[in-house]
Formats: structure tokens, C-alpha cells, sequence
């Protein structure tokens, strides 16, 4: 690990806060709106309209932190985490979470593309998948620490306490961002005086020449499948486990940081491995793991099981992350990163959105198990775009 610059290390302690905060909430969110009284179709809804802002607005937000600076990027997001996380938790109907999942989904927009971008760029040359896959072990460290601490807090704790607790964590990660931007330490990628990589053609014009790429165009689709299948298990498996399954929501919690455990082992191997062997096999692999997993989740019923599940889970999500990222930035010049960052991370929230609200309408008239076994047969056809897809330069 040694050989990046402080700042890489710097950014990467303060996204794992982030993520933290961000995770904290997410075993029960659904349990949550489920108890206010939102029917399977509204839960979909509310789930997945988080990804639809996000979608709409992460591109536009992109194009402003390329050409005004990212000074603005990350005390915004903070305030828009501490913000929503504060106000879920005295809402009373299902009504009002509409304009809270739409405020936060516009001050976090910004937040992943433009740290990815930060990274991608001060990492060591012959080195950025391993720079992606060590930044990329915050999310999971978030996706282990944040279910973790749900678990521990629901043994005290109702739903509504949750989310103001997590509320803390933005503030405290706020403070410590000014107190290392005021020193320094942070060098000066985020300051307002802060110079960006300027392109010689239009926004748009970048954005064509981006999407003309093959594998930028298959890697789409399969961050579009992964993202369809990962919001299926956060919109409807959740409420399938506690209340059909009879598994208690801390369980689950505990049963969802396993997740995370193996998420953030894998990513910093999988990194230098793809630096290795190239992104395609370990990428390959990943959605064999993911087919096979979302297809026993429908057949599973022991928490044991689930729990193996869900290692198997994380190990493969890990593994995808990082090649992914990896393997856009291969091919994408520097000029377009933060543009091309963007619009992947505008895909991801495509593929939530069309799997929340897909399976909110779908849990209407069909079982999860049912859903689950669609969703592992679109899962398994990345398997075939990945094998197809060639390398190529930038």
C-alpha cells in the first residue's frame, strides 16, 4: 500500500465515514416504510426514487465539479446525509419521504464520481486498479461497519432512533474535513483555487466518444444488471426474511454485515490481481458467484445459509467493483474521467431504480423467491457480455 500520497489515504478514511452513515440504515429502510404502512408497489417507489434523482441529477453535477472545482462537493453531501437522516426520522406517513429521498439523493450526487475521479487520477501508474481497489474498500468497510452497528442498535434502539443516531456521523465526518482542509492536508484537490484536467471538445461531444467505446458499452449493461439485482434484495428480501422467513430484523442486520465482511476483503486483492491478469476474468468470475447466489437465495430458508449467501455476495461484489471501475478507467483518457465516472455511476442508479420499481410492482402478484429466480437468469447473461468483450486501449 505504501507508494500513493497522503491525500489518497486521507479521502479514502473520510468516504469510509460516509459510507458508514450511508449503511447504517440500509437493512431496515425498507423494514421501516413497510411499518409507516407503504404497500409493496409505494415501498418499490420510495426505494428506488433515491436512484431516479440521482440518475437525473449525477451527470449535470458531475459536468459543474469538473468545471467549478470540487470544493463544493463533499461539505454539500455531508449536510444533505446529516439532513435526511435527521428528518427520517420524524416522519409519520409514507408521503413525506418522498422530498427527503429526493434532497438527498441531489447532495450526494456528486460525491462517488468525484472521489473516484480523485483517485484514478493521484494513483501511482501501473498501479490504479490497485489505487481503485484499496479506495473502493471504504464501501466496504461501510457495508460491513454500518449493518453491524444496525444490528448492535436494534438490540436497544427502535427504527426511528436509528436514523438520528446515524445522523451524528455526517457531522463528525464534516469536522474533520474542515479541520484537514484548513491545514492542508488534503493538498489542493479541494480547494477553490484547484485546477481540472480541461477537455479540448464539449461536454457532450466527451460524453458521445465515451459511449462509442465497446467496452464501455458492456460494462454498462453488466453494472446495469448488477445494480437490477442488489436493489431486488434491498426493496423486497429484507421484508421476505423478517416477516416471511420469521428472522429477526437484528438478525438480518447481522446476517446483511456478512456482506460486507467479505466485500471489503476481496476488493484490495482484486484490485492488484486485475492489475495482473487483466479486468475480464475476475470480473467473469464475479457473476458466475452473483448468478449462483441470487438463484440459492431463492431456495434458502436457514440463517445459516443465508449467511453463507451473503459471503459469497459480498465476495462477489468486491470483486466486480473494482474491475469495473478499473477497467473503465483503462480505457477512458484523463481528460473524460470525472465526465465518464459520472455517467457510470448514473448506470448504477438506472439499474436500482428499474429493480425497485420493478420489484415493488412484481411483489404484488408474485412471491420473492420467484423474483429471484428471474433476477439470477438476466443476472447470468453479463457472464456472456463479459466473455465477449475485448480489451481495449485508450
Amino acid at each position: 500500500m505504501s507508494g500513493f500520497p497522503r491525500e489518497f489515504y486521507l479521502v479514502t478514511s473520510l468516504a469510509t465515514l460516509i459510507f458508514i452513515s450511508s449503511t447504517i440504515i440500509e437493512p431496515i429502510f425498507s423494514l421501516y416504510v413497510n411499518d409507516i404502512g407503504a404497500s409493496s408497489l409505494e415501498l418499490g417507489l420510495i426505494v428506488s426514487l433515491l436512484s431516479y434523482t440521482t440518475l437525473l441529477t449525477q451527470v449535470p453535477m458531475g459536468i459543474v465539479a469538473a468545471r467549478v472545482g470540487r470544493w463544493w462537493v463533499v461539505p454539500f453531501a455531508l449536510l444533505g446525509q446529516f439532513s435526511s437522516f435527521f428528518l427520517y426520522s420524524f416522519v409519520s406517513n409514507t408521503t413525506s419521504l418522498y422530498p427527503i429521498r429526493i434532497f438527498y439523493a441531489v447532495t450526494m450526487a456528486a460525491l462517488q464520481p468525484t472521489l473516484m475521479s480523485l483517485v484514478s487520477i493521484v494513483s501511482p501508474d501501473g498501479r490504479k486498479g490497485e489505487g481503485v481497489g484499496i479506495y473502493l474498500t471504504s464501501v466496504g468497510l461501510g457495508q460491513m461497519f454500518g449493518p453491524l452497528m444496525c444490528s448492535l442498535l436494534l438490540s436497544y434502539f427502535d427504527y426511528r432512533t436509528i436514523f438520528m443516531l446515524s445522523s451524528i456521523i455526517p457531522v463528525v465526518a464534516l469536522i474533520l474535513y474542515l479541520v484537514l482542509l484548513r491545514i492542508g492536508a488534503l493538498g489542493s484537490h479541494f480547494s477553490r483555487a484547484s485546477q481540472n484536467v480541461e477537455s479540448s471538445v464539449s461536454t457532450w461531444t466527451s460524453l458521445k466518444q465515451i459511449l462509442t467505446k465497446k467496452p464501455v458499452q458492456a460494462l454498462t449493461y453488466v453494472r446495469l444488471s448488477f445494480a437490477f439485482g442488489m436493489s431486488i434484495i434491498t426493496t423486497i428480501y429484507a421484508v421476505y426474511v423478517v416477516n416471511d422467513l420469521i428472522i429477526l430484523p437484528s438478525v438480518w442486520s447481522l446476517l446483511y454485515t456478512l456482506r460486507g465482511l467479505t466485500n471489503t476483503i476481496a476488493r484490495m486483492p482484486a484490485g492488484k490481481l486485475s492489475d495482473k491478469i487483466g479486468r475480464k476474468k475476475p470480473l467473469l468470475l464475479s457473476f458466475i458467484i452473483l448468478t449462483f447466489v441470487l438463484f440459492s437465495l431463492s431456495e434458502v430458508v436457514d440463517p445459516i445459509m443465508i449467511g453463507i449467501m451473503m459471503l459469497l455476495y459480498g465476495l462477489a461484489h468486491g470483486t466486480r467493483a473494482v474491475s469495473e471501475w478499473a477497467f473503465l478507467g483503462d480505457v477512458v483518457p484523463e481528460s473524460d474521467r470525472s465526465l465518464s465516472n459520472s455517467y457510470f455511476s448514473s448506470v448504477f442508479s438506472l439499474g436500482t431504480a428499474l429493480g425497485g420499481t420493478i420489484a415493488g410492482s412484481a411483489a404484488m402478484f408474485m412471491s420473492t423467491p420467484t423474483i429471484l429466480k428471474i433476477t439470477s437468469l438476466f443476472t447470468s447473461t453479463s457472464i456472456f457480455v463479459v466473455a465477449l468483450t475485448k480489451s481495449e486501449s485508450k
